[in-house]
């Protein structure tokens, strides 16, 4: 019979055992461990954007760069000096109205 009670007594001191840890793991260090890993994956997220942000603006600069070298110099200078030329005219033509009058037109 005595036999029994250590073998009784060493099963329920695991049980025991084991619930307390079981607890503790619970209640105390899982919680602490996913705060800490909340934490490293907040600034793990931060450090990302921060990287891909300054990419994604090295890129935007980049394609922004090669596509002005790319440009025609003289198809644009030409484009900007006619609407240039166009808008001066329009100017001068609706000033030039203002002070002599409206040319009439004939129909």
């Amino acid at each position: 019979m005595s036999i029994i009670w250590v073998i009784a007594t060493a099963v329920l001191s695991s049980a025991m055992t084991l619930a307390v840890v079981a607890l503790w793991g619970h209640f105390y260090f899982q919680p602490r461990l996913r705060d800490s890993m909340q934490k490293e994956l907040d600034e793990q997220v931060e450090n990302a954007a921060q990287v891909l942000s300054s990419r994604v603006e090295e890129g935007v600069r980049r394609g922004l760069v090669d596509g002005v070298r790319n440009l025609d110099t003289r198809d644009v200078l030409e484009g900007a000096s006619r609407s240039l030329a166009r808008s001066s005219a329009e100017l001068v033509g609706e000033r030039l109205g203002q002070i002599f009058g409206a040319p009439k037109k004939n129909r």
